[in-house]
């Protein structure tokens, strides 16, 4: 309708109302565009609401995660401080304590630590990454990938020919199948490493350790080792420091962008 407008008003040659029809189709196409851009940019921002959503959740439950690890870590760490005098100090005033050699015996023992942010490999690999517009939010999303990124490397660094010291050294400490009414008052957190060892002992048994600390302190292969595996653990701890403190600023960041409030405050993450 509005072409045979503008063609009856060039054959009557009224250039006013063809400048006219040309200005109603230049806006109608603009205020055409505007909308649909206004559409498009709207469902961008919903979706990326629901994606910064899901990535605070999903950072709220790996940082539950994490300190629940850690947590388990750090009892050990603290049982492990009084063994270091008894084996390179001068002759000790005592034995080690049972939960002290088992302490030992599993000093290699580093599990793989949960750090799996799924929403985040899935943004970058779609091109959603893109759709968040918050500056420090991206700025703390790559500082959590860096942090984690490196502590896989030292992860892998960590694991590598980490000494079995059992294996090495069966004269300094070994393993017995005792009831497991002897060893059950041993700490929760010392319990959970042993589960295979219980299926392997048979049923209403375990295997535990004992250790010859004289043999320790005058095997000098043995010491350097032990010092290894201490120091591999120390560090290990460490790096669940640094991701803790990476994903504790992500949350904030998340939640201060969505105007809701950190998960942690809330009690914590199912």
């Amino acid at each position: 309708m509005l072409l045979r407008r503008v063609i009856e008003h060039v054959k009557t040659q009224n250039w006013t109302a063809v400048a006219l029809d040309f200005v109603i189709v230049v806006v109608g196409v603009f205020i055409g565009i505007q909308v649909s851009n206004w559409n498009d940019a709207r469902a961008e921002r919903v979706e990326e609401r629901q994606l910064l959503t899901r990535l605070l959740e999903e950072t709220g439950s790996l940082l539950e995660i994490q300190k629940y690890e850690y947590s388990r870590h750090l009892p050990r760490i603290d049982a492990m401080s009084g063994i270091p005098p008894l084996l390179f100090d001068p002759p000790p005033g005592r034995d080690l304590t049972e939960i002290e050699c088992r302490l030992i015996t599993i000093s290699h023992w580093l599990p793989a630590p949960s750090d799996e942010l799924p929403i985040l490999e899935e943004s970058i690999a779609t091109g959603r990454f893109d759709l968040i517009s918050n500056e420090d939010v991206k700025a703390q999303l790559r500082g959590f990938a860096l942090v984690r990124n490196r502590s896989r490397r030292q992860y892998e660094e960590s694991i590598n020919e980490l000494f079995r010291l059992y294996s090495r050294h069966p004269d300094a400490l070994w393993f017995v199948r005792r009831p497991i009414d002897e060893v059950k008052d041993m700490p929760v957190w010392l319990q959970r490493d042993s589960t295979q060892l219980a299926r392997s002992a048979g049923d209403g048994y375990r295997l535990w350790n004992e250790c010859d600390l004289e043999q320790m302190r005058h095997n000098k292969a043995f010491l350097g080792e032990y010092a290894d595996n201490l120091s591999r653990l120390n560090s290990y701890v460490e790096r669940y420091e640094e991701t803790i403190a990476a994903l504790e600023d992500l949350e904030e960041a998340l939640a201060t962008e969505l105007g809701v409030p950190q998960l942690s405050e809330l009690g914590g993450h199912p």
